[in-house]
């Protein structure tokens, strides 16, 4: 089974927190932190600078679809930013439990 670190950005603390509930109580992450720190990006032709939570999580692929949608109804971002990253190797007791979690 193939595992993936995902990462989903929030600009607002308590949205992030909330995302991140949501997905652990759906088991759709396995587990997950939340780190903040500023984004510099474009935006509408222009670059935007300011604070931005970011949740990492651990999931399977069969979740994907489900976290997007989650994050897409709960977040207040125009474009949520959700990204994974398949894990081509790791220490097989964490991937095992990953596999287990979700």
């Amino acid at each position: 089974m193939a595992h993936y670190k995902g990462l989903i950005s929030c600009p607002i603390k308590e949205e992030a927190e909330k995302i991140l509930a949501i997905l652990l109580e759906q088991k759709l992450a396995a587990g997950g932190f939340i780190t903040d720190g500023i984004s510099n990006h474009w935006w509408q032709g222009k670059i935007d600078k300011e604070p931005y939570w970011n949740i990492s999580i651990f999931t399977i692929k069969k979740h994907f679809d489900k976290i997007i949608n989650i994050v897409e109804k709960e977040s207040t971002d125009d474009t949520p930013g959700v990204t994974f990253y398949k894990i081509d190797y790791g220490n097989k007791k964490f991937l095992d439990w990953i596999t287990l979690n979700t």
